[in-house]
């Protein structure tokens, strides 16, 4: 297979991986919420008692939910753009990975070339590291190295856990607010352990992000070592534009 057909093809299926995620938390979402509205009580006990016709239509309607569901998500195009926004209002791990790059890459330049990048505003100085990174996309050994560090994958991980941690805390708030209204050992029961399933997701989120952190360093600071007075004839013709 060709290095370009290869892309692609790694790209499409991180692409499935990311949707199959949503899916997957969309119908927790919708069986979460069901089972809080008629009770968990009730649901246990339907579940314990359940005749094959409506065991059969479960099914059925299992299956259904899970094509409606994925037709829908496989239509929406516009999931970079929500994963961007939601990092930046919750968690912001996107905006210090572009951050470490940035000063990685700036950290071979002297002090008042340096100065001189900083004082431009966060867009023009995001424009640079992609023009960088840009002219030197040509060298496979780059994506191949990002590719031996599983950066890709593990943001596609990230963001999946991001629905998650949506979801259980959504979950978390309708079964309060079921367990305020009805208070029932079952239904405190159900609050609590979506609750601790919200803050694993949260827990998870960090260290995940933590985790991309510390990779983007690592590969940085290889990618820099061996591009070296590339780079930096790139990013002094920036600075002689200033």
């Amino acid at each position: 297979m060709q290095p370009e057909k290869k892309s692609y093809a790694y790209f499409q299926e991180l692409e499935r991986l990311t949707k199959a995620g949503l899916v997957a938390y969309l119908v927790l979402l919708t069986f979460g919420i069901i089972i809080t509205t008629i009770g968990v009580d009730k649901t246990f006990n339907f579940f314990i008692h359940m005749k094959l016709c409506e065991v059969l239509f479960l099914i059925l309607a299992s299956i259904n939910l899970l094509q409606i569901l994925t037709r829908g998500v496989n239509k929406i195009h516009w999931l970079g753009e929500a994963h961007i926004w939601l990092d930046q209002k919750f968690f912001g791990f996107l905006f210090k990975s572009n951050d470490i790059i940035l000063r990685e890459l700036l950290m071979i330049l002297e002090p008042k070339e340096r100065a001189m990048i900083y004082t431009l505003v966060q867009q023009e100085r995001t424009a640079i590291a992609q023009s960088v990174f840009s002219n030197l996309a040509e060298d496979r050994s780059i994506f191949e190295r990002l590719l031996k560090r599983g950066i890709f994958r593990s943001w596609i991980w990230y963001w999946i856990a991001i629905y998650g941690v949506f979801v259980f805390c959504l979950l978390s708030a309708i079964s309060l607010s079921k367990s305020i209204l009805i208070p029932t050992i079952y239904a405190k029961t159900f609050f609590t352990s979506i609750g601790l399933v919200a803050v694993f997701h949260i827990i998870m989120i960090l260290f995940l992000g933590k985790n991309l952190i510390s990779i983007t360093k690592r590969i940085m600071r290889e990618i820099i070592s061996l591009h070296h007075s590339e780079i930096l004839t790139l990013l002094r013709s920036f600075t002689k534009k200033l």
